[in-house]
């Protein structure tokens, strides 16, 4: 498919420093490996630097672009400086410290409870290119061990001692690329602004930060147009991923955080979004499997009338790959799990990234096999399917509590828009969650959708299965599950 204009100009921008807003499924992956493409027809191959947020976009960048630039994530960009330059520690080198491996360089410091917010405290001081005092970082260098903070920091201070060292990677980085700028950290942006030359060109969407869990408050595009005050911002606006009614949905929920953006949908209307209210948790988890059970082709009475599952109502039926249902907690996960693994369906489960280390290893859950995704919003970011369940849509757990409701709307957003064909929202009257029972409402954000765009659904208690002769013999689930 050819780049429409606005991709174009993205693509083919003159040298200079540009800020690419690019809305969910407008191509931004697309329009990168472009511009490097573009950019390696006449430029020397290292002097093209592409900056990704996970080892697993760099690896398709990689792919796609098919030459030997230097395509890496901000931390394994700094870990091959330090590599490179024997810093911080000279010859003798050093290990970086895994995020499982903290709590041992902990003992004594620290009790369990209080882990986290030391590390978040820790954490905090080195984004401000800080080296903490105090026995935790003592016991780091005496060991001769960096955690993931310290790789930017000390790749900052390598570029700030060293003159030499700073004129050979801003030659690497003549030509700097950024993708998923919104979800760059300030010692990230730290270490991009000493590389960044006359060519800079980062690309992202401001709608799409959900990282704030991570502990810190930093606006990438808001810095990138103070430092460079003569960049220039361009914009994509034609999402070529989701049906215009889901995209209208999303664009609805939100337009309460304040902004300037465009987004429009390529797609045919398509079906509406199906939001649904049930008593408990555990009629919600019923209900997504009966569901899902007559997307992928059903044909039991009991699955027909099952609430969501409307033959009429749709004409495709789906694979198990093409479905995900995400969730804000992945608590949510166990209950789920239960009900498929007795539907007989088969599913894989991934948890969410809690750190930093565990946002950057995060791999796109490509299946290998036949199974629909389990995920947190969070985890599901970047990724697409035909049909997405959000779960627990209720005030309290989507906006969670005590979370900043502008970061919460984001996440909302993120995981609408993962939908390219059909989009189920669901909310329990009871839920019982980390041991305690809760009566929530639906969520704000459920309201914001604009009515001619959704179907409410009143739930009714799910109707008891008929004995079937038929299960008696292997069934398709039973294969492979």
């Amino acid at each position: 498919m050819r780049l429409d204009e606005a991709q174009s100009r993205a693509v083919e921008a003159p040298f200079g420093r540009f800020l690419v807003v690019a809305g969910p499924g407008t191509g931004k992956t697309r329009c990168l490996v472009e511009r490097a493409a573009r950019l390696l027809k006449t430029a020397p191959t290292d002097s093209v630097m592409a900056v990704t947020f996970t080892k697993s976009a760099a690896s398709e960048i990689r792919a796609r672009l098919q030459a030997p630039c230097w395509v890496d994530t901000f931390h394994a960009i700094a870990l091959r400086m330090l590599r490179e330059q024997a810093y911080p520690f000279g010859e003798r080198g050093f290990t970086v410290l895994g995020e499982d491996e903290k709590p041992g360089m902990l003992e004594g410091l620290a009790r369990k409870k209080e882990m986290r917010a030391f590390l978040g405290s820790v954490r905090k001081t080195k984004q401000g290119l800080v080296l903490p005092a105090g026995e935790y970082q003592d016991r780091l260098t005496a060991a001769r061990l960096l955690d993931y903070d310290d790789l930017l920091l000390y790749a900052c201070r390598l570029l700030d001692e060293r003159p030499e060292a700073l004129r050979l990677y801003q030659g690497r980085a003549r030509h700097l690329l950024i993708d998923e700028f919104q979800d760059t950290s300030s010692a990230q942006y730290a270490l991009a602004r000493r590389l960044a030359g006359k060519d800079v060109w980062a690309i992202g969407d401001p709608d799409q930060a959900i990282y704030g869990f991570t502990g810190e408050s930093f606006d990438p595009f808001d810095a990138f147009r103070r430092d460079f005050p003569d960049c220039i911002t361009l914009n994509l606006s034609e999402n070529y991923r989701s049906q215009a009614v889901i995209v209208e949905a999303a664009k609805g929920v939100i337009a309460a955080n304040p902004a300037e953006r465009e987004l429009r949908s390529r797609i045919k209307a398509g079906l509406p979004v199906e939001i649904a209210a049930f008593d408990t948790d555990r009629q919600e988890a019923e209900m997504v499997a009966r569901s899902i059970e007559g997307l992928l082709g059903g044909s039991s009475t009991f699955t027909i009338d099952t609430l969501w599952a409307r033959k009429e109502s749709e004409s495709y039926v789906y694979g198990l790959k093409d479905i995900a249902v995400l969730y804000r907690t992945h608590a949510q996960a166990r209950l789920l799990s239960g009900v498929f693994e007795r539907s007989g369906l088969p599913f894989k489960a991934f948890g969410r990234p809690s750190s930093a280390q565990d946002i950057e290893d995060c791999q796109a859950p490509v299946p290998e096999g036949e199974y629909i995704s389990l995920m947190t919003l969070h985890r599901a970011k970047g990724l697409e399917f035909p049909v997405v369940f959000i779960t627990g849509c209720e005030d309290g757990l989507l906006p969670h509590a005590g979370c900043p409701i502008e970061e919460e709307r984001r996440l909302f957003y993120v995981g609408m828009t993962r939908a390219r064909n059909r989009l189920f929202l669901s909310y329990c009257r009871k839920r019982l969650l980390y041991g305690k029972t809760s009566r929530p409402g639906p969520s704000p954000f459920v309201k914001d959708i604009q009515d001619e765009l959704k179907r409410l659904r009143e739930a009714e208690p799910p109707p008891k299965r008929r004995p079937d002769p038929r299960r008696s013999q292997p069934t398709l689930f039973d294969s492979q599950h």
